[in-house]
């Protein structure tokens, strides 16, 4: 095939991955689950080293795109989401129409691990921004000001300013 006829076939078009279909899972002997270490690998060590200092914002980035595509209605349903999935036993602190800041417990990304001296939960802070500015409507900022692991507090707190957006 010359460079002229490569040019003219179409690629098909890659389909865009949807949280549902990357949730079915069919391993009949090894299950759905998978040890919270290899995710800790990647996600702490290979996409730092790929995407070095900016892998928290891109992880932050990343978590707020699937949060707005979650099928949540509710802060509930937010709450209880996180609990299905595992990623941490949820504690809502304080919730207004302006602020929620909530708790987050045995968090996935980190709970066990050594103090590394910065907050490293920045997916986590994305998807509860991202899935509360479905809920609310609003333009939602999380920042995490509590970590397990990279603070060596006792719970990772997300604290979620909530601004409504002008008509």
């Amino acid at each position: 095939m010359t460079l002229s006829q490569r040019a003219q076939t179409q690629v098909p078009a890659r389909k865009k991955l949807s949280v549902g279909e990357v949730s079915k899972v069919s391993r009949p002997q090894l299950g759905p689950e998978m040890p919270v270490a290899l995710f800790r690998v990647v996600r702490l060590i290979a996409m730092e080293d790929l995407l070095g200092r900016s892998a928290g914002s891109m992880l932050y980035n990343a978590g707020e795109k699937i949060g707005l595509t979650l099928d949540v209605k509710t802060p509930g349903d937010l709450v209880n989401l996180v609990e299905a999935l595992k990623i941490g036993k949820v504690d809502v602190v304080e919730a207004t129409a302006t602020r929620i800041i909530v708790d987050v417990y045995e968090c996935v990304t980190c709970s066990g691990m050594e103090r590394v001296g910065h907050a490293i939960c920045h997916f986590e802070a994305g998807l509860v921004a991202g899935a509360l500015q479905k809920i609310t409507g609003a333009s939602v900022f999380v920042k995490e000001t509590r970590c397990i692991g990279g603070l060596g507090d006792e719970t990772c707190r997300m604290e979620a300013a909530i601004q409504p957006r002008a008509n």
